[in-house]
């Protein structure tokens, strides 16, 4: 038997309506047209079978609930797996253009994964032929997972796992020259009942002192906490157009970035890719928000998941983040000053991190009784209480690396990759930074109440761009 993890569950009980907490990434492939993406499309068939196989079989499982959930769900092997149900290809319409593109991402991100079967789903788009800057003939992956089975790192070695080093047919994977994820050594059978609930009871007992003595661990980590926050991480954080409850909807969009420019930058400044990433999507927000005649005098704030995975759990299904919030510096109008106050509270922000227990947050939400953490959010989102608390923050940003260096599919070069996460309530701004070996991407996800089609917010994320670069 496999339980999930507290922060894997609550992803999953907590889930709503048109919130489906799921990850996405784009992967496009310089195919040179419709024999190229045929390719593709059988080797993803045959490299996510020997995946499974050997790697990462949660793929083959499904949801176990536990009723009223007096417990964390299992995971269990669906004995009616089909690979060909989350496998699927269709053709970009036309004009197949960037736009096109966005639209069909949107519409894959929006839909929620079937909770009766493994919660992933792959769909292959061929006949990109007229996005900029991208090769004609070329085709993009879309793939999507259910983040209770796998955070971004997780992701990011299953796709070290289909990809080589050489487009030559034969080349072993590129997981083969670095660390892999290693098969779970417990089956996926589901519980009887009786175990099944009677875990349910040993728990209920079990938590509320486990939870005692966490939150006494953790009292003297918070305190120290709160006295060494300071500045505009104090300041209260305002509700902005996209604080509000999300719809169903999505939009997306991104911008590219050159690697070269950006070292430059790191070099010149002494900060690191992530901070200039920051400044970027603090300047879109400010130029955004001006259009709009929205900018508010306090400082925006976003939330940052941080991978606290240990190497020796490398080869475990699920969740291992934390979270820290770090202050966009929107009322800073110069790039430059804003991309140095920036970078001087995210080096503070590791250093309180790292003198803190990263664990701690898993332990916490682990001690608290799962139907009470889920009862307690949908009843916030559902009376719209939500709404009238004080925002915790404005936006998230995650950092999601790419592959080091040129990889390949079938023979097809991986000439870029997007990364989309999830909404949350009262959340309905998400931006992934991803990279390549000769760019970087910034990628964004919305809904239309909030951002129309995109076009304006990627102006505003193309406009900050280009203003943090050296004359």
């Amino acid at each position: 038997m496999q339980q999930l993890g507290a922060l894997d569950n609550l992803m999953i009980g907590g889930e709503l309506a048109n919130i489906p907490m799921h990850i996405c990434a784009v992967m496009l492939y310089d195919t040179g047209g419709k024999r190229g993406a045929t390719r593709l499309f059988d080797a993803l068939e045959s490299d996510f079978e020997r995946v499974i196989d050997q790697h990462f079989p949660i793929l083959r499982c499904r949801l176990d609930e536990v009723a009223l959930q007096l417990d964390k769900a299992y995971w269990v092997e669906d004995t009616h797996f089909s690979l060909s149900y989350h496998i699927a290809r269709v053709a970009l319409p036309k004009p197949q253009n960037w736009q096109e593109l966005y639209r069909l991402i949107g519409q894959f991100h929006a839909q929620p994964l079937d909770r009766a079967k493994p919660l992933w789903q792959v769909l292959l788009v061929e006949g990109l032929d007229a996005l900029e800057g991208i090769p004609r003939g070329s085709t993009a992956i879309f793939f999507k997972i259910h983040h209770a089975v796998m955070d971004g790192k997780s992701a990011l070695r299953l796709a070290s796992s289909i990809h080589s080093l050489d487009p030559e047919p034969g080349a072993p994977a590129l997981a083969e020259s670095m660390p892999i994820e290693k098969p779970v050594d417990k089956a996926f059978r589901a519980p009887s009942w009786w175990t099944k609930y009677g875990r349910a009871w040993w728990h209920s007992i079990e938590r509320p002192v486990d939870l005692a003595g966490t939150l006494l661990k953790l009292l003297p980590q918070v305190l120290q906490s709160d006295q060494s926050t300071r500045g505009p991480e104090r300041q209260p954080i305002p509700q902005l157009r996209f604080n509000h409850p999300v719809a169903a909807d999505r939009v997306t969009g991104h911008v590219r970035m050159s690697m070269k420019q950006l070292r430059r930058l790191e070099k010149k400044y002494q900060c690191t890719i992530n901070d200039i990433a920051l400044c970027v999507i603090g300047g879109a927000l400010r130029n955004y928000l001006l259009d709009q005649n929205e900018l508010p005098e306090q400082n925006l704030q976003t939330l940052m998941p941080i991978d606290i995975r240990r190497e020796d759990r490398d080869g475990h299904a699920g969740n291992q983040v934390s979270v820290a919030r770090l202050c966009l510096y929107t009322a800073i109008s110069d790039p430059i000053e804003r991309l140095q106050a920036i970078s001087s509270a995210s080096s503070d922000t590791k250093k309180r991190s790292k003198s803190g227990d990263p664990h701690a947050l898993l332990r916490l939400v682990d001690d608290i009784h799962p139907a009470i953490i889920l009862w307690l959010g949908q009843w916030l989102v559902s009376s719209g209480y939500i709404d009238k608390l004080p925002q915790v923050v404005n936006t998230v940003v995650t950092n999601v690396p790419g592959m080091r260096t040129d990889v390949y599919l079938a023979g097809a070069k991986l000439i870029d990759y997007l990364g989309f996460g999830p909404l949350a309530p009262n959340v309905g701004l998400f931006h992934t930074v991803s990279s390549t070996p000769d760019h970087v991407n910034i990628s964004f996800l919305s809904t239309q109440e909030f951002m129309g089609n995109g076009s304006d917010y990627h102006s505003a994320l193309a406009q900050s761009y280009a203003q943090v670069l050296p004359i």
